[in-house]
């Protein structure tokens, strides 16, 4: 008899998975101070919400850095085709501000709204701009330094491109 049921994965799968998700952010991550926690979630609606969660662990949450995430199955296969890469922020109050939740088998989780993570980029912007971080975005700054004159009009097209993709950035992370 052949089984339809699919094989749990192991933690050196779940490893794996990980790290070949994380190639594609990679490039940003490696301008992120310190090292950066990347931990890939699934987003759900829980029981009772009206709102898309993702949920940490407590030990996630213990290690006190901001956790970049991106949205994927219980697989560890992306679920979004632009590869969002969303930036979960410190607080230092998660125990009071992120719900509790426990698992039918035991586990202890704390439930992160999906509307409060922070957009960082997608595959698009990746592919358009050089990563900024979203708190490093000054608009004077950017303007005064890729507003100057252009002998061509091509090359001043592209910095308009680049500094709207900047301020969408800017105002989705404000």
């Amino acid at each position: 008899m052949i089984s339809t049921k699919k094989k749990k994965m192991t933690p050196e799968d779940r490893k794996k998975k990980v790290s070949e998700l994380r190639v594609e952010h990679e490039k940003y991550l490696d301008t992120v101070e310190g090292s950066p926690l990347y931990i890939p979630k699934m987003a759900y609606r829980p029981s009772g919400k009206d709102e898309l969660h993702i949920s940490f662990f407590p030990s996630e949450l213990e290690k006190k850095k901001d956790v970049y995430t991106e949205f994927v199955s219980k697989d560890y296969e992306s679920e979004d085709p632009k590869r969002t890469l969303y930036l979960c922020k410190y607080n230092e109050n998660w125990e009071e501000d992120y719900e509790l939740m426990e698992s039918n088998s035991g586990f202890q989780t704390h439930l992160v709204p999906v509307n409060s993570l922070k957009i960082i980029n997608d595959v698009n912007s990746r592919n358009t701009v050089q990563s900024q971080h979203y708190e490093d975005i000054n608009l004077e700054e950017s303007k005064e330094s890729n507003f100057h004159i252009s002998s061509g009009i091509e090359a001043q097209l592209e910095r308009i491109a680049d500094q709207l993709i900047i301020i969408t950035h800017y105002l989705k992370n404000k």
